[in-house]
């Protein structure tokens, strides 16, 4: 599994008050021991309105061997994307991805380079909003860089505790498969988001809440 797959990967009831007007959510992207890079998240407004920054560097000896920006930023309606509107580079090739909510469904253009291809996907969909633990009800998933529909299923692994900004809290352990890929995410026991974590051929990718 590469890195460029798993950043490309890289949200019902009963989870309402996870999301809280003004939340803001800042990560540390480690591979293995090393950090490499940042993954920001704005909501405000109920959960309302996203933007998304993350930025990744891995560097090999003098050269830069993976370089990887994205920015997002989304308009949600009652849990369901209203509008998405993202741009990506990955070691210097181009994606974007362009969504509005119509009478017919979530339209959805998607650009690689200079490539392009349209969908209509169902009226209520879902991005990779991992601080939206309504995620975990879901089997399709839209990809924010790539614009696909992704198969996902999510499997409850265990009960853990990890250590949260220098405090030790009880956490719940969800795996979410796509394909091949796995990432590991914890929420605590009120559904807050605090972890995240992928093996990609034998290293460790790993958010660092703080």
């Amino acid at each position: 599994m590469t890195l460029i797959r798993i950043t490309i990967f890289l949200l019902s009831l009963g989870y309402t008050n996870a999301i809280q007007a003004n939340d803001y959510y800042q990560f540390k992207v480690y591979l293995d021991d090393n950090e490499i890079g940042y993954h920001n998240f704005t909501i405000s407004e109920e959960g309302n309105h996203v933007s998304i920054d993350a930025a990744f560097r891995v560097k090999f000896l003098f050269f830069t061997a993976y370089d990887y920006r994205h920015l997002n930023k989304e308009e949600w309606q009652a849990g369901c994307i209203k509008q998405i509107q993202s741009e990506t580079s990955v070691n210097g090739r181009s994606y974007s991805v362009i969504g509005e909510l119509s009478d017919d469904g979530l339209k959805v253009s998607r650009f690689k380079d200079s490539d392009s291809q349209n969908a209509v996907l169902p009226e209520c969909a879902m991005t990779f909003a991992y601080w939206d633990p309504r995620l975990l009800d879901q089997s399709r998933l839209l990809n924010s860089q790539t614009g696909e529909y992704t198969p996902i299923e999510i499997i409850d692994e265990s009960r853990d505790t990890i250590n949260v900004r220098g405090v030790d809290r009880e956490t719940n352990r969800y795996r979410l498969k796509a394909g091949k890929l796995e990432i590991d995410l914890w929420y605590t026991t009120d559904h807050e988001w605090v972890g995240l974590m992928s093996n990609i051929n034998g290293r460790r990718l790993r958010y660092e809440l703080i």
